[in-house]
């Protein structure tokens, strides 16, 4: 696992050189919902939850419309207490459920995948809310939706690792503007600051082409 020191300088850069494409504001942690504190969450001592469990909510606001929050649990292998998604066996399961609150609605869900680390990404429907019409893997795990206005969320979201946990970020994406959710957990270490950066220029530009 990388420093806090480490991570603190990537999550600087990333912001430094993201905030030279658009104006953007990041979100502080708030209580939510079933994925906030769960019980069963995958604890390694360095999780951001109580006692280090890695479970908790992420807050994102751009300022201009693109609000809501992210709940969010990593579960250790063997251990999945929902329906609608099966883990690759003896692996974690990263799982996440996105709520809208802003005037803009929400078309895409991004979540770093630095090292190639994910796999069989899905949605499971025990956490009820709107299904995305399509998702993906490549360098990163990627939900898109027809619109998530203020007051809906999504359904349950999930991708396997065998890697355990660092902290990144997420992209959350209108048709024309984004927002940054700082920290969301991403499977294995955390690369060089430089690459950080250039790991979320690179998103945006994916996720703008999309649009």
């Amino acid at each position: 696992m990388r420093s806090v020191c480490h991570y603190a300088q990537a999550v600087k850069m990333c912001a430094l050189m993201l905030g030279l494409i658009g104006g953007l504001s990041f979100g502080s942690s708030a209580s939510a919902g079933v994925l906030d504190t769960h019980t069963s969450a995958f604890n390694d001592g360095s999780g951001p939850g109580v006692g280090g469990a890695w479970t908790a909510t992420t807050a994102f606001d751009n300022g201009v419309g693109v609000s809501g929050t992210i709940d969010w649990t990593v579960f250790g292998p063997g251990i999945f207490p929902f329906a609608g998604y099966t883990p690759t066996a003896g692996e974690l399961t990263y799982a996440f459920q996105m709520f809208s609150t802003g005037t803009s609605p929400i078309h895409s869900l991004t979540v770093n995948d630095p090292n190639g680390a994910a796999d069989n990404i899905g949605t499971f429907t025990d956490l009820v809310g709107e299904a995305p019409i399509t998702f993906a893997l490549g360098t990163q795990a990627l939900w898109n939706f027809a619109g998530l206005d203020a007051g809906e969320n999504s359904i349950g979201l999930a991708f396997s690792s065998t890697n355990t946990p660092a902290e990144l970020f997420g992209i959350v994406v209108n048709g024309g503007s984004f927002a940054v959710a700082i920290p969301l957990p991403v499977p294995g270490d955390i690369p060089e600051p430089a690459s950080v950066a250039l790991m979320g220029i690179g998103s945006l530009v994916m996720l703008r082409r999309r649009g």
